[in-house]
């Protein structure tokens, strides 16, 4: 499966996997069992690693933008941190935080750093 998630050991955040190939419709797959998971949460916060995928695409972007505009209250407050592994993914991620100005999402390059920031965030 190119797309899978997992609570972390801590049970603080989800862990979503990708991983190529993939396509919108798995992801949407992916996001909507995420949140319809009974996860114990005042704030949902998801590490969303992509280290092992291409950059996503612009349209791949918009289609996720328009998902989150969809589950907006289901998404209030949620943090995101995505891992890539290059510049390009880098600059796709910086995209998509862009395109959701009322999302707190943050991109990285180590996983430790993305999991501390998430960890950070979730205790302010």
């Amino acid at each position: 499966m190119p797309i899978t998630w997992s609570v972390d050991p801590t049970a603080r955040f989800v862990v979503m996997s990708v991983s190529d190939p993939y396509t919108i419709e798995e992801w949407r797959t992916v996001m909507l069992a995420i949140l319809e998971a009974p996860i114990s949460r005042p704030r949902l916060a998801v590490l969303v690693d992509r280290r092992h995928s291409t950059p996503a695409t612009t349209s791949f972007v918009t289609q996720m933008s328009a998902f989150f505009e969809e589950h907006q209250r289901a998404l209030l407050n949620s943090l995101r941190a995505i891992l890539v592994s290059d510049d390009a993914g880098f600059g796709m991620a910086r995209m998509t935080a862009l395109r959701n100005p009322d999302a707190t999402i943050q991109t990285f390059r180590n996983y430790e750093q993305a999991v501390a920031w998430l960890i950070l965030k979730l205790e302010s």
